[in-house]
């Protein structure tokens, strides 16, 4: 059955295209991916659970953004987790001399506002 009435491609919008978190996830799993992309051989461990970690903070904040309650704080709270989790990839990756500081530290500015934001959206309304 074709429907005439289906919106093209652009104007489809998801609950998560109005959550800014999940602009700033995404923006922190794109730059964060390329920082990982570039680390050496010989950290895959560090560099997996990094891509991991930026991965479940994004599809957890779309995932959330569809819910409510507490069904949409727990998913809230398990993508901040996450974030903190690649939060904390990107200081060791600083720390071992592995990444550009400055790149390490415009992702650790973008996890740390998303974190901000997703505490607040974690509160059960």
């Amino acid at each position: 059955m074709h429907h005439n009435n289906h919106l093209p491609p652009a104007h489809r919008h998801f609950d998560h295209h109005r959550l800014d978190a999940w602009h700033i996830a995404k923006q922190a799993l794109i730059e964060g991916m390329a920082i990982l992309n570039s680390v050496p051989r010989g950290y895959g461990k560090l560099k997996d659970q990094g891509q991991r970690a930026l991965c479940s903070s994004f599809t957890l904040t779309s995932e959330g953004a569809a819910r409510t309650g507490a069904d949409r704080s727990c998913r809230m709270r398990w993508a901040r987790a996450e974030s903190n989790e690649a939060a904390a990839v990107f200081e060791a990756l600083g720390d071992l001399k592995l990444a550009e500081q400055a790149r390490i530290g415009a992702q650790l500015d973008l996890l740390w506002r998303l974190s901000a934001m997703l505490t607040g959206l974690a509160r059960v309304r």
